[in-house]
């Protein structure tokens, strides 16, 4: 009995060490894949720091390649881009401060380097990336850069390294990628008659509409607040009840204005000019109220009037915003091909390209300039309570002297023009003075002496047919267009957009030109732009309303202008006045095929909308889209900066 006491012991005893030596294997087991598992999660965790890290260090290289593309002075690198060895001097590591790097983490090499569009490494001798085909506009172009980073972290044992890349690139935006581009902070459109907008709008602040003959068929941005009614400082504010949402079928009676599943909406800033905003004065970029004083002493940055403007004196209190570089301003008078100058004895003075010297009166040149000019007209202008002395231009011996080698785009290499056409800056120096002048009549040819107490202009007749190249007329003055312009109109044949019955957009899209003429580039920018019929006549102006009577009439430009702000006393006119009437427009149509870029207030013509005496036409409104690849001549791009796709992360 105690032989069978002890066997049993002896194997209850290897049960236990035999049970023992299983769970002692199954221990070290757990410990070896916990210990396995925790390495891998420490090189996770691990590389995940250094990704972060590495991420925090190509958005330091972005920024700073931004403002080295955006702040370099040479004329090359602004337009082609800069080199890989004015990159690599110019960028740097951000500093341990402002990016602490974490534990065991550095950066074992890092570059920002030019590509090609297919983000390969450049193959341009000085360095500057390819750029990229695919668009008419040699102005928006993209360039692409590569940022590449390098990081090592620390993992038990051993370190590792992650390579980071992403692409950075350059595009172009300009003032004409929209149908309207406003940078008023209070934009209202509260048109009378049926107004169709076929573009896109983008409102730089608040957007008011009140009127349900409003009809937006393209998106619509703003960013600041929309409002279905109208400013606080419109007479009409808490007196006329809003009808927009009056007409439509859905609930919220909104559907005939837009299309309610893409409403007017709040949207991100765009750029206009490369000219940062903040050094302009103030006083005249915000919404104002009589308050366009300076404010700086710097009478070269008085808003984005400047850039129908001429350059003042340059000195240190006195920079110039505009000046990009020596040789890239963004002031159209600067890019202009010929400058033109009248004074109030009506004496005409030309100037070929930046040349201080004036054309000489025989020269081949001028004589065909000067042939397209009448001086000494005037038209009596309502609003303005003024007879305007207009100087009249004859566009189309503008354009029949550039296809004959008369004159010339002489202003072809200025950097970032593009050279692709013909500007011409007028200007009438005689603003604010009194001056004897007369209105002709166009019929009769007869003639009444008046005086123009201070305003200044030019009208623009016979514009149907532009060069093809392109044409932009710029005036600090005001600027009036008569008739069709870039239409192809000829004596028997008008386009259809003026002789349709039927004319409801988007349903109704009649051609704005005749058969087989293409639209030119184009652009009017002035400080404000003023539209006349094609019957009309200047000594008709001295009459009464009735005696006005438009037909319909097409305009195929870009149009820049301010306008007079609202006021208590006076509402703007708004959107659908941006371009001043003058005629009785009952019944009859205006189309325009451009884009309409509201950027300043009126400087010379001040007077308010509700002293002009008009009946509205009805609007059809529609963006060219030949305007985002041909840019009108002397207009440049807003760059862009963009951080592109990840290549390697």
């Amino acid at each position: 009995m105690n032989k069978s006491f002890r066997s049993n012991s002896g194997s209850g005893l290897l049960a236990v060490i035999f049970t023992m030596s299983i769970v002692a294997a199954l221990v070290a087991a757990v410990y070896s894949v916990t210990a396995f598992q925790v390495g891998v999660t420490r090189r996770e965790v691990n590389r995940a720091a250094a990704v972060s890290y590495g991420d925090g260090v190509i958005e330091s290289l972005f920024d700073q390649w931004r403002n080295a593309m955006i702040n370099v002075t040479n004329a090359t690198d602004r337009t082609s881009g800069m080199t890989n060895a004015a990159l690599a001097s110019t960028l740097a590591l951000p500093s341990s401060t402002v990016l602490p790097p974490p534990s065991g983490v550095s950066v074992l090499s890092w570059s920002v380097t030019a590509q090609t569009p297919l983000l390969a490494p450049t193959t341009d001798a000085a360095g500057r990336p390819t750029p990229e085909n695919g668009t008419n506009s040699a102005l928006r172009v993209r360039l692409y850069y590569l940022a590449t980073v390098t990081v090592q972290y620390y993992v038990p044992s051993n370190f590792r390294t992650v390579t980071l890349q992403r692409a950075f690139s350059r595009a172009g935006r300009n003032v004409f990628d929209n149908f309207y581009f406003g940078m008023q902070p209070k934009t209202e459109f509260h048109p009378g008659p049926p107004m169709y907008v076929s573009g896109t709008a983008y409102v730089g602040g608040d957007l008011f509409t009140a009127h349900n003959s409003l009809h937006f068929t393209k998106d619509v941005s703003y960013t600041g607040t929309h409002t279905l009614g109208f400013r606080p400082e419109d007479s009409r504010f808490g007196v006329e009840t809003p009808d927009i949402t009056t007409g439509g079928s859905t609930s919220g009676g909104l559907d005939d204005n837009w299309d309610i599943n893409d409403p007017p909406q709040y949207g991100s800033q765009q750029k206009l000019l490369d000219t940062p905003l903040s050094s302009l004065d103030p006083n005249f970029t915000d919404d104002p109220t009589a308050n366009n004083t300076d404010s700086d002493g710097n009478n070269n940055n008085n808003g984005f009037h400047e850039i129908i403007d001429e350059q003042n004196t340059v000195g240190s209190a006195n920079p110039d915003p505009l000046q990009l570089d020596s040789t890239t301003s963004e002031r159209l008078s600067k890019n202009a091909d010929y400058r033109i100058y009248v004074d109030s004895s009506n004496n005409v003075s030309i100037y070929k390209g930046a040349s201080t010297t004036a054309l000489a009166s025989s020269n081949t040149e001028y004589v065909a300039i000067k042939a397209a000019l009448t001086t000494n007209q005037a038209i009596k202008d309502i609003r303005e309570s003024d007879n305007v002395r207009v100087v009249t231009m004859d566009v189309s011996q503008i354009t029949s002297a550039l296809s004959t080698a008369k004159i010339f785009d002489t202003a072809g290499g200025i950097s970032g023009t593009g050279g692709d056409g013909l500007l011409l800056y007028f200007k009438d120096t005689s603003v604010g003075t009194s001056v004897s002048t007369k209105v002709v009549d166009s019929s009769s040819g007869s003639n009444t002496s008046v005086t123009s107490t201070s305003r200044r202009g030019i009208k623009l007749t016979k514009g149907a047919t532009l060069p093809s190249m392109g044409l932009s007329i710029v005036t600090p003055n005001i600027a009036y267009i008569q008739g069709d312009f870039n239409t192809g109109t000829t004596g028997s044949t008008q386009p259809a957009s003026n002789t349709t019955t039927t004319y409801i957009p988007p349903v109704d899209n009649p051609s704005p030109v005749i058969t087989g003429y293409n639209r030119a580039a184009s652009a009017v920018a002035a400080d404000a732009v003023n539209i006349l019929s094609n019957n009309w006549n200047d000594a008709n102006s001295l009459l009464g309303q009735s005696s006005r009577a438009a037909t319909s009439t097409t305009i195929n430009t870009a149009i820049i202008a301010g306008n007079v702000p609202t006021t208590t006393a006076s509402y703007s006119g708004g959107i659908e006045n941006f371009a001043r009437f003058h005629e009785d427009w009952s019944n009859d149509f205006l189309t325009i095929y451009g884009a309409l870029a509201l950027l300043y207030d009126s400087e010379q013509a001040t007077g308010p909308w509700n002293a002009a005496d008009y009946s509205p036409p009805n609007r059809r409104w529609y963006y060219d889209t030949n305007l985002q690849d041909h840019n009108p001549p002397g207009f440049r791009v807003a760059r862009t900066y963009e951080r592109g796709q990840w290549v390697k992360r």
